[in-house]
């Protein structure tokens, strides 16, 4: 009598944890998902076509009929399995799935942050891997959108924010973004005490009052330089919060604003260049201490000052 053989075949499905069909890259993740799911179907139809095969051929050995082998477990026994059309989503986006830059310079960040570490750059067009999509969103110069963590050509890893790379190869410029990144210097040397955003006023105590640059903490009389070439386009005491207030133009309808300073270095009308003297730190105007108020504006716009600073 032929030896009996024992053979057990299981299928295993690895489900990802977690996410949101909300983001953008979802659908193509739920694509590859359902491909690999009638992939294991076939492979289980396959599977059981041939363990189907094997009990045959084993039983039709056996010349007195008295042993017969079955199926192991009957599917109609199976209970408390239901089908599902539902993907958990983790946030991991499948492999090879590509992004292209749509403005002239995009900054590649250590953490999914404005506010993190700059450690690299991304050219107009320049295609990159995307290889995550963070929970955390921003909106920066009116455009909304996730951190995309991103792989250049040369394997370098960083965070880009996702409103500035596109599916598909821009064919110009995104003018409604603009440039991400100015090369500005930060004025002055200190501490950023307050960031851009809501924030509770330190005079009024106001919860939610609307800060519209961010404030460097910093000695009285520490030099203020221009933190991009520009011209000088005012230069005087502001009542209504500002102090002495010095602001310089500079192309592009960009504009930055140095609030509160104890001593003016420059002119009105001059043309000034990037880390050139025009002022010293104070406490001039509505403030509680000396510190430096810097703001970008775009036209009457506020915008994030550190989207600018290298």
């Amino acid at each position: 009598m032929k030896k009996t053989m024992l053979i057990i075949f299981s299928v295993t499905i690895a489900l990802c944890t977690g996410g949101s069909a909300a983001n953008k890259y979802y659908n193509k993740h739920k694509e590859a998902v359902n491909k690999q799911h009638k992939q294991d179907i076939q492979n289980r139809d396959a599977i059981l076509a041939a363990l189907g095969a094997f009990l045959n051929d084993a039983n039709s050995s056996f010349s007195d009929g008295s042993v017969k082998i079955d199926t192991p477990v009957s599917t109609a026994d199976i209970t408390g399995v239901k089908d599902t059309d539902h993907i958990h989503y983790s946030g991991v986006i499948p492999p090879k799935i590509y992004g292209y830059v749509t403005t002239d310079s995009l900054n590649m960040r250590a953490e999914d942050s404005g506010k993190s570490e700059i450690i690299g750059k991304l050219k107009f067009r320049e295609k990159v891997e995307i290889v995550f999509q963070s929970d955390v969103v921003e909106e920066i110069k009116d455009i909304k959108s996730p951190w995309l963590l991103v792989k250049k050509a040369d394997g370098d890893e960083g965070w880009v924010f996702g409103g500035y790379v596109s599916d598909d190869i821009p064919k110009e410029k995104d003018k409604e973004s603009g440039k991400t990144d100015w090369g500005m210097i930060m004025p002055a040397e200190g501490r950023i005490s307050s960031r851009f955003g809501k924030r509770v006023d330190p005079v009024t105590k106001r919860r939610g009052a609307d800060h519209k640059g961010i404030d460097i903490a910093a000695p009285k009389g520490t030099p203020v330089y221009a933190s991009a070439d520009g011209t000088v386009t005012r230069m005087e005491f502001v009542k209504s919060g500002y102090g002495n207030l010095i602001v310089i133009k500079h192309a592009d309808d960009l504009a930055t604003y140095y609030g509160h300073l104890s001593k003016f270095q420059t002119s009105k009308g001059s043309k000034v260049r990037k880390g050139e003297l025009i002022g010293n730190v104070g406490s001039t105007g509505k403030s509680t201490g000396p510190h430096l108020h810097f703001e970008v504006r775009r036209g009457d716009k506020a915008l994030d000052p550190e989207g600018f600073v290298r």
